[in-house]
């Protein structure tokens, strides 16, 4: 910001040199841009993280207030989805949806080791399914196993480095844990695969 200020506003001693000077100060402009391009990183990791993990979760909380209000209105028969989704990971075990669906409803219910155990029967399958190891990250931070969490988010990168999702869910870990710096990169990554044109991966 400094030196973007001495850019705009010049000395008096540059004011009274002749016209070729001119060249000079858009030099120094240039400079200036490029040093905003290397701070910027800096001052996100120091100074935005707190706020984007607390806007992020204001609107996760908005989300899950309009899906319980959703099944008020609309009631689910849980145990018959539940049954329908164990049939369809027996059928086949790398179903990621009904996977993902499963674990979300029991965590949803506070049944934490039993989506431990969907999850532990999943991966046995299908470990090298990265949407696999993040529902198991989300999983294992429901029920309050953040490093189990950390890991498995970890994994699910390995194989995806761009699995949005998973960058959001590290930041958000990280930053609970008292983590800034690896926190802030987590959103950093997070935020520049949200605007790739390709690549990169979200999953609801």
């Amino acid at each position: 910001m400094n030196a973007q200020a001495r850019a705009d506003h010049p000395s008096s001693a540059s004011t009274s040199a002749h016209a070729g000077t001119h060249a000079g100060v858009h030099a120094a402009n240039a400079d200036d841009v490029a040093a905003g391009r290397v701070l910027m990183p800096v001052c996100f990791r120091a100074e935005d993280v707190q706020a984007m993990g607390l806007a992020r979760r204001w609107s996760d909380a908005a989300m899950q207030e309009l899906q319980d209000l959703a099944r008020l209105t609309d009631p689910v028969d849980e145990e018959a989805a539940e049954a329908a989704l164990r049939q369809a990971i027996a059928e086949n075990p790398c179903e990621v949806q009904a996977f993902s669906d499963l674990t979300a409803l029991l965590s949803r219910q506070g049944r934490h080791d039993d989506a431990l155990e969907v999850v532990d029967q999943a991966l046995g399958w299908c470990s090298d399914v990265a949407v696999l190891q993040l529902q198991a990250g989300r999983v294992l931070s429901a029920a309050g196993r953040s490093a189990q969490a950390i890991e498995a988010y970890h994994r699910a990168l390995a194989l995806e480095p761009t699995l949005v999702d998973a960058h959001y869910a590290l930041g958000l870990l990280y930053e609970d844990i008292g983590e800034p710096r690896r926190s802030a990169r987590h959103f950093r990554a997070c935020s520049g695969a949200m605007q790739a044109p390709v690549g990169a991966s979200r999953v609801s």
